[in-house]
């Protein structure tokens, strides 16, 4: 094989393996930027680091309500919890929690919290969670807002 076959050849690999490159980024970048463009909220999610950590925070957002989530890290027993929270829309109590048994908190049956949702309003969830023993496992402030504002502090 001559070396100009060989130059062709490997070129046209080359080009084959860009082309290829340039359309799996540029679908990837329209995905992602869809879906930000699309986004109808804005989340904040702060928490206090604890050593025993037991729960993750999730918030999900429908046009109609809101849905918090605090599901244990590992999918071991099913456990007892005790929960105290304090959920605010624009600034006012709309719903408290004061050492509310949660029983048999598991991957499966998390904590729950829901709210029908304006999609112009501010919530706030202020959330702590003790283990049986008075052990805090979990502490965590949500904040979710319309898309259009930013958060501040």
């Amino acid at each position: 094989m001559s070396k100009l076959m060989k130059f062709i050849i490997i070129s046209l690999i080359v080009m084959i393996v860009f082309i290829i490159a340039v359309f799996l980024i540029g679908n990837f970048y329209f995905s992602v930027n869809t879906v930000e463009k699309s986004g109808e909220q804005v989340t904040n999610i702060s928490g206090d680091d604890l050593e025993n950590d037991l729960l993750i925070a999730k918030s999900y957002s429908y046009d109609d309500h809101l849905t918090f989530t605090y599901v244990p890290r590992t999918s071991g027993k099913p456990i007892d919890l005790y929960a105290d929270y304090k959920l605010k829309e624009d600034g006012t109590t709309i719903a408290t929690g004061n050492h509310r048994l949660c029983e048999d908190v598991s991957v499966d049956k998390p904590i729950v919290i829901e709210v029908q949702r304006n999609l112009s309003s501010v919530y706030e969830l202020g959330m702590s969670v003790e283990d049986t023993n008075g052990n805090m496992v979990q502490k965590s402030n949500i904040a979710i807002k319309p898309h259009n504002e930013l958060f501040f502090g």
